[in-house]
């Protein structure tokens, strides 16, 4: 049988790992440089962390100290991959709880393999169902996410990030016109090889919350942490 390109064992890896009933939303850390995958190869990231913001007028304090976060990866041609997340999602708002979401991207390497330094751009779109004041409501965040990266030393390599996520709830009270943020900030972390095919990235990024819910203003700030393991196949 011919060997498949690689952007087809690509579609046929993540149609068999998604899963059948989506779920979905976006989270503000990446967890990772901006290396992409070579052409067929694949990752695999799992770890958890936590969100705090303070929005409103007068402010309201969020904390939400556990966040699963899963992902997968695959790269498709050279400089470019591509990603699909599961994770906690955790709005800067007390009134909507925590859901489960997931995200899917798009990663393009714009400097040359090998580069000291590496840059990449990535964009996508979640969705999530999410829970507010008790009603269960679907929410999409398309998002665009700029990463730079330098190894420091043997086995590390560090990197920064700026991410701008757009988020709208059009089935809740009021429509997108009152139900919408928008999450801008930037994030830093460092990837740790622990082997040749097992790393461990811790990752903290601040974030400014701008919008509404329920027609009511709801501006503020916030910080994500987080570390997950990857692992390259």
């Amino acid at each position: 049988m011919p060997r498949q390109p690689a952007w087809a064992r690509a579609a046929v890896f993540l149609a068999l790992t998604l899963p059948h009933a989506a779920m979905a939303g976006s989270w503000l850390l990446g967890f990772a440089p901006a290396d992409t995958l070579a052409p067929g190869n694949f990752s695999a990231i799992a770890g958890t962390g936590g969100q705090i913001s303070i929005v409103g007028n007068p402010s309201e304090t969020s904390f939400t100290p556990f966040l699963a976060h899963a992902g997968i990866r695959a790269g498709l041609a050279d400089g470019w991959d591509i990603g699909y997340r599961l994770a906690t999602v955790a709005l800067p708002y007390s009134a909507v709880g925590p859901s489960l979401g997931s995200e899917i991207d798009i990663k393009h390497r714009l400097t040359p393999a090998g580069s000291p330094w590496s840059v990449a751009l990535v964009a996508g779109i979640g969705y999530a169902y999410l829970d507010i004041q008790g009603q269960s409501r679907s929410a999409w965040s398309p998002g665009a996410d700029l990463v730079i990266s330098h190894p420091i030393a043997r086995g590390y390599t560090a990197f920064a990030d700026l991410r701008y996520v757009y988020t709208i709830i059009p089935t809740a009270q009021g429509g997108t016109g009152a139900n919408h943020y928008t999450a801008a900030g930037p994030g830093a972390g460092v990837k740790i090889k622990l082997t040749d095919a097992v790393s461990l990235t811790p990752e903290i990024g601040a974030f400014d919350f701008n919008g509404k819910l329920s027609n009511r203003s709801a501006n503020g700030v916030g910080i994500q942490y987080g570390a997950v393991l990857g692992f390259h196949f």
